[in-house]
């Protein structure tokens, strides 16, 4: 069972995300998220096992929004096929990408780390909803 820890936005570009306890998914991305309709990839997603794993080889804690994640979900497998859908609350979300495009620059990170270029998941609004922390996310595996 997949559950979403946290849902982050940012007032503007390259600030820390903050976490919300209350979302609403709209065409465009996330409600209040500096990066709202300015990008095919509306909402970013880091999974929790990747953040943990992360923090054991930094040697310290990543507090959730730190990476410019939208998202935080613990329970997700490592692929997820681009074309998947999540179910968060009562939105519906594509899986898009897998991390930035080959040269494509990152310009924010955390104590110089980064993991959205690498094993972040960009995602696309499909159906509007709402969604806090603690939902049960539901995973349908696009077909290959």
């Amino acid at each position: 069972m997949a559950i979403l820890r946290a849902l982050c936005v940012s007032d503007e570009r390259c600030n820390v995300k903050v976490p919300l306890k209350f979302g609403r998914f709209l065409f465009g991305g996330l409600k209040g998220d500096a990066h709202f309709g300015f990008s095919d990839r509306e909402v970013s997603l880091l999974r929790e096992e990747d953040v943990k794993e992360a923090e054991r080889e930094a040697g310290f804690e990543f507090p959730v929004g730190c990476l410019a994640e939208n998202l935080t979900v613990a329970g997700l497998p490592e692929e997820i096929p681009l074309g998947s859908i999540l179910q968060i609350g009562t939105a519906r979300l594509e899986v898009i990408e897998k991390g930035k495009r080959p040269g494509e620059p990152h310009s924010y990170g955390y104590r110089g780390w980064c993991l959205l270029p690498k094993v972040g998941y960009f995602l696309k609004v499909v159906q509007q909803g709402e969604a806090s922390p603690g939902d049960e996310v539901f995973l349908e595996i696009a077909s290959t």
